[in-house]
């Protein structure tokens, strides 16, 4: 019997957008090599692929990208750094990018008091990827040199062989509608890059690239924006506003792309906002046609009100198309699974009608969905959706006859409570499912991932966690409703460690792994830039130290300048550290280091990386966060030395107590690595403080008692004043340097 080449092969998958295709169904149905069947005792954490800030988006993969003469299967990742990195899906040991780009500077989080996001805001949006066209169409926030308070938005068509811009790009994006809604102005309302925020996913249909828009937690005057651009040319083709003569109904989606069908109309969801049924449409699932974003159809649930007086936002989880159905899913934050009609939506109308089926699944939201629509649905298989409850388990309800049966099928808690969860499914067509879930304490300060995998048939059934040998097999910090992506017999899991770490079947004798650093940046505000001496930084990257974490020692009355073989250079002087492991170092600048730039270079067990260079000032100046993720609630002491919080405010005229870093030289001078004690060094640039943007009085501004040197103490007096709110901004200025303002205090 002769079979021909193409029956003996499987065609490896290309992952081009989030949730994996245009129907966001977040399943890839061509996983053949990772089964629930498999030796799950040679699985395990095979590699990291640093990058240079928080991975909110999902990893993209495009099989056979022809680079330097060389074809590579390519995983493709864009930060909030503002960078886009292309990396050897085959080598998950080299932490070498095979090119990487920077979209322009990013956007401080302090800029909109905004918390919900720190410490910046650069590409938040999964990309998406045309790869016949060999794209990236991406889009990136930035604060334009000299502009203090207007980012824009840009469209870049990025070439997927070596990061180039195509096609004209970047563009901005504008956009305007005639409406007298809110920010409106002669009959106009205007898209304001200050008020929105791009979080759902970039999806191309129709030779369009759909960008749809948030906001920065449902503040100021904005409305849902979803916009088409020609994915050719990008030049704008169509424009759709949620409430023109309203305010709020955005699309937000936990990060889904909007979903296309194959006619090539649009499907989104909006949040909490103003409904008339006309103009507004807050509180709605909507489908667009795909030319020109016109209104086709839509449905709104009766209690549109009661949901936006509790937050209940209805577009939490996107949609997802069913394929081969008229059907699609969405889900809210009030719990409940919606199962709509996509040819008759109903408009108005109860939870359950003729069209659409609620089913309430659990009491607090809905943000990650994922389908496993059974290739064999015809012959009697049933399509399961995944949901995950926040701080509680992950469910499946079948979808029976085109209504879900609320009856759970299967279920999984995770042994840690849970508030948001990344979300994805594997499968060979209608067989070998397995579900990848990461979960991790969003409540915890740099909470670790947990990657999950469970049999897809039966969720009580886990077949691996990456906890059972964290020491190996530990992602990094957790991710916010990132999914992992499954491709070719290997899990990408985003991080928010400043990496993506690479899954898969363990060599018995790995490659040796070579050293990278990816970033440096200031460890209280956690932004790049300049250093200055006695700054305490964090170093990001791959191979820098042991596998297990290991905190700093202290020898006598100083820190030790080793870890476990681990030693940081600054241009050639060793520094005190406080923490190492194979993705992250925390050190301290020596005081010696003088600009404008040093060398770093990080060596372990005798094998050093190549060298970084930083750009080196004065000062550099920035506030611990409570939760140490750059911004949010100040590490703060009240007057009675309590920990100033919403529920423990300081009061007007009280002293509190600051804690920074980046003050520069001080007088006495300070010694690398020493823990201080009288006579306190004191910086030699005057320090002064602002609470509320009014003049605080400094008491005292020096080094922290008992700490390191390099940690700055401020004892400052609230002003009388001061706003009674919890989240007032507080900016420390040392010299001509100021520090970031993301950083909040609570005052009564």
């Amino acid at each position: 019997m002769e079979l021909s080449i193409g029956a003996l092969t499987f065609a490896q998958v290309n992952v081009l957008n989030v949730n994996y295709d245009n129907q966001q169904t977040g399943a890839n149905l061509q996983e053949t090599s990772l089964t629930p069947q498999m030796n799950w005792s040679t699985f395990g954490k095979v590699g990291t692929y640093p990058v240079d800030g928080l991975v909110f988006t999902q990893p993209l993969y495009v099989t056979g990208v022809a680079i330097s003469g060389v074809k590579y299967n390519v995983l493709y990742v864009a930060t909030m750094g503002n960078s886009v990195f292309a990396f050897n899906a085959d080598d998950p040991q080299s932490a070498k990018p095979l090119w990487q780009v920077k979209l322009g500077p990013t956007v401080p989080s302090g800029l909109f008091n905004f918390t919900d996001i720190l410490p910046e805001i650069g590409i938040l949006g999964t990309p998406a990827i045309d790869a016949t066209a060999q794209v990236l169409y991406v889009v990136a926030e930035t604060l334009p040199p000299g502009a203090s308070s207007t980012p824009v938005f840009q469209l870049h068509a990025l070439s997927l062989v070596d990061g180039h811009e195509m096609f004209g790009g970047p563009v901005e994006i504008a956009a305007s509608v005639t409406g007298n809604g809110a920010g409106s102005s002669q009959g106009k309302v205007a898209f304001n890059a200050f008020w929105q925020l791009q979080r759902p996913g970039l999806i191309l249909g129709n030779g369009t690239v759909y960008i749809a828009f948030g906001s920065h937690a449902d503040t100021g005057n904005y409305q849902g924006w979803l916009l088409g651009y020609n994915a050719s040319t990008l030049k704008q083709t169509a424009v759709f506003n949620s409430a023109p003569n309203g305010r709020q109904a955005a699309f937000w989606h936990s990060g889904r792309a909007p979903a296309v069908d194959t006619n090539g109309d649009v499907y989104a969801a909006t949040g909490n906002g103003d409904f008339d049924g006309v103009m507004n449409f807050g509180e709605t699932v909507v489908r667009l046609g795909g030319a020109d974003l016109s209104l086709l159809d839509w449905y709104t649930p009766e209690d549109w009100s009661d949901l936006n007086n509790l937050d209940e936002d209805v577009g939490s989880a996107g949609t997802i198309l069913i394929a081969n159905t008229n059907l699609l899913l969405s889900g809210g934050k009030s719990g409940l699974l919606y199962l709509v009609q996509d040819d008759s939506m109903g408009h108005l109308g109860p939870n359950t009608t003729s069209t659409v089926q609620g089913v309430q699944v659990n009491t607090w939201g809905i943000f990650q969905m994922a389908l496993w629509n059974n290739p064999a649905a015809s012959s009697g298989a049933a399509p399961i959706v995944y949901e995950f409850d926040p701080n509680g388990p992950l469910k499946a309800f079948q979808i029976v006859n085109n209504q879900i049966n609320s009856t759970i099928l299967s279920q999984f808690t995770p042994e840690t409570s849970s508030a948001y969860a990344g979300l994805s499914l594997s499968a060979n067509g209608g067989a070998n499912g397995i579900v990848w879930l990461t979960t991790g304490n969003y409540d915890i300060d740099s909470v670790p991932a947990t990657l999950h995998a469970l049999d897809a048939s039966n969720l009580a059934n886990e077949l691996w966690n990456s906890d059972l040998n964290s020491s190996r097999d530990q992602p990094g910090g957790f991710a916010k409703f990132a999914p992992p992506t499954v491709a070719n017999g290997r899990v990408y899991v985003p991080t928010f460690s400043n990496a993506v770490a690479v899954y898969g079947q363990l060599n018995s004798t790995p490659p040796a792994a070579s050293p990278a650093i990816s970033s440096v940046v200031n460890s209280a505000s956690f932004l790049e830039g300049a250093v200055s001496p006695g700054e305490l930084v964090t170093i990001f990257g791959a191979n820098l130290g042991p596998t297990s974490e290991a905190p700093g020692s202290i020898n006598g009355d100083s820190l030790s300048k080793t870890i476990n073989g681990t030693q940081v250079l600054f241009g050639g002087i060793p520094s005190p550290l406080l923490f190492a492991s194979s993705t992250q170092i925390n050190a301290v600048v020596p005081f010696g280091v003088t600009g404008p730039a040093a060398q770093i270079q990080v060596v372990y067990q005798g094998q050093p990386t190549g060298s970084s260079t930083v750009p080196v000032q004065s000062a550099s100046p920035a506030l611990f966060a409570l939760n140490a993720t750059g911004g949010g609630p100040g590490a703060i002491l009240n007057q009675d030395l309590s920990v100033n919080s919403e529920t423990n405010p300081a009061s007007q005229g009280s002293v509190v107590v600051l804690y920074g870093t980046g003050g520069g030289l001080t007088k006495p001078p300070s010694v690398d690595g020493l823990l201080t004690s009288q006579p306190y060094p004191l910086p030699v640039l005057p320090v002064s403080v602002s609470i509320d943007s009014l003049p605080a009085q400094v008491l005292y501004a020096g080094a922290a008692p008992g700490l390191v040197a390099g940690v700055l103490q401020i004892n400052v007096v609230v002003p009388a004043n001061a706003s009674p709110v919890r989240y007032d901004q507080v900016v420390l200025t040392i010299g001509d340097y100021v520090s970031p303002t993301a950083i909040t205090i609570a005052v009564q």
